[in-house]
């Protein structure tokens, strides 16, 4: 316990300046790396995270399409904007097509299901990371993108509190025995409840006026893609049989333990906003 609560210090000792200056370089730099290291983690659960052929490319997608998203967006111009999109969309297809094309010529080497396993969670990891960088990039963004650590971290906390102090039912121990109805419900409630009290701290602090009912509908919506990011997560390991993604974080495993819920998060949360702002 003592171990696990230093390294969430250093954690947040770490995340605070990253998120604080997210209109410099270093916001989309530090998230291409952890994209980088949560590709790596997921690969290496596999086993295929030396099998160069397949695993090269996916890195270098993953360090790249999250970096690039800083300059290209940063200088507003619709044109580029939509050209790295459609670039983005190409670059993920065409790994698709790579990978694929390996299995066809392996001669039964290489599973189609395990391909299809290996783009489905690198595309997974690297648009979810993309998703958290753009997401800072577009109106009021600079606001909506703590939501997802605001919707990750409360609905942890508040299912962790819940489920100690109330859990009996399980919510499916098949994939994480330990979660409960009262937890998922719990999560569910601090997530909405910091989703509020952050509406009123924007509103008391600038002159952004905040829409507290698209904030509690989408700390609802958020709260329970987290926990079905978190499920994946666990869903993933117990299929490959291990405990933890790493240990780069002692006592709270690999980057993937802790960003599972934040990549189920970013992207719904970025296509919440542009459809209907929490904020005006």
């Amino acid at each position: 316990m003592k171990i696990r609560t230093i390294t969430s210090c250093v954690i947040l000792a770490v995340m605070v300046p990253i998120l604080l200056l997210s209109e410099y370089l270093i916001y989309p730099f530090a998230l291409a790396l952890f994209s980088l290291a949560a590709v790596f983690e997921l690969l290496r659960a596999m086993g295929v995270h030396k099998e160069w052929k397949i695993s090269l490319p996916a890195y270098l997608m993953a360090l790249a399409l999250p970096f690039f998203t800083h300059d290209i967006f940063l200088d507003q111009n619709p044109e580029i904007q939509r050209n790295y999109m459609l670039v983005a969309v190409a670059v993920t297809f065409a790994y698709m097509l790579y990978i694929m094309a390996l299995a066809v010529f392996s001669k039964g080497k290489l599973k189609l299901s395990l391909v299809a396993e290996v783009y489905l969670v690198v595309t997974y990891v690297v648009i979810s990371f993309t998703a958290l960088c753009l997401l800072r990039y577009i109106r009021y963004g600079d606001l909506c993108f703590f939501l997802v650590f605001a919707a990750a971290w409360g609905t942890d906390s508040g299912a962790y509190v819940a489920g100690t102090l109330f859990g009996k039912h399980k919510l499916i121990p098949e994939i994480s025995p330990k979660k409960t109805v009262e937890g998922a419900i719990g999560g569910i409630f601090l997530s909405t409840l910091v989703f509020i009290i952050y509406g009123i701290f924007i509103e008391n602090l600038t002159d952004v006026e905040a829409n507290y009912f698209i904030l509690t509908v989408s700390g609802i919506i958020l709260s329970v893609v987290a926990q079905i990011g978190d499920l994946i997560a666990s869903l993933i390991k117990r299929e490959h049989g291990i405990k933890d993604y790493g240990n780069i974080l002692p006592g709270h495993g690999g980057i993937m333990d802790r960003f599972d819920s934040i990549l189920a998060v970013s992207t719904p949360l970025i296509m919440l906003c542009l459809i209907c702002s929490p904020f005006k």
